[in-house]
Formats: C-alpha cells, structure tokens, sequence
C-alpha cells in the first residue's frame, strides 16, 4: 500500500475514534442529568400525589373537629341555660349527642332497666 493512502486513512479512524469519544463523554453527563431529572420528576409527582391526599385528609379532620367542638358547645350551652331557671331542663339535640356520643365512655352512660331487663336489680 501506498503511504500516502494510509496515513490519511490513520488520521482519520484516530480522528474518528476521537470524536466518538469525544462525543460519548459529552452526552454521558447529559444522559445522567436526564436521568435524574426524570426521577426527580416522579418523584415530585408522587410528592405532589401524596400530599394532596393529606391536605383532603386534614381538611376532613378538620371539618370533624369542628362540628364536634361545635356540638359540644351547643350541649353546654344548652345545659347553662337550664341553669338559669328552665325547670324543664337541657334541651338537647340528638344530632349533638350523636355528634359527640363516639366521645363519652361507656361507663358513664346511664341504661335504662325497662330498657334492658338485664340491669334490673332483684
């Protein structure tokens, strides 16, 4: 072969090889990047997921606590009034007491022995 043919032919698979390398050290740090910045987009994604659901859980516990403190309050309420005078006594609402019913202890609660024939002392 002719030197003047395979010199240029050298140079220009050494150039080639080069260029590719070149070209793969220069796209690696972009495909890494890419990479992560696909994770960290789902991982926002989830992120954002997840904290959507909690904020409509607070908000719902939320909502819950203030209709039981609200009940509440009623019950009182009405339970100062007869304090006043009203000799009928408390004028309580049932949807207050099962409001808050969830909230007293089952010992507390009065039965009824026409209720319940059980708790009939003989």
């Amino acid at each position: 072969m002719n030197p003047d043919i395979i010199l240029p032919a050298l140079v220009g698979v050494i150039g080639t090889s080069i260029a590719a390398a070149l070209l793969y050290l220069g796209t690696r740090g972009k495909t890494q990047a890419d990479a992560r910045s696909a994770l960290d987009a789902r991982i926002d994604a989830r992120l954002d997921g997840e904290l959507a659901r909690v904020y409509t859980r607070l908000d719902e516990v939320e909502n819950a606590a203030v209709k039981r403190a609200s009940a509440f309050a009623r019950i009182l309420r009405a339970i100062a009034d007869q304090w006043k005078g009203d000799p009928r006594g408390p004028n309580l609402d049932p949807a207050d007491i099962a409001e808050v019913e969830d909230t007293i202890p089952p010992q507390w609660i009065r039965r009824h022995p026409e209720l319940n024939p059980d708790l009939i002392k003989e």
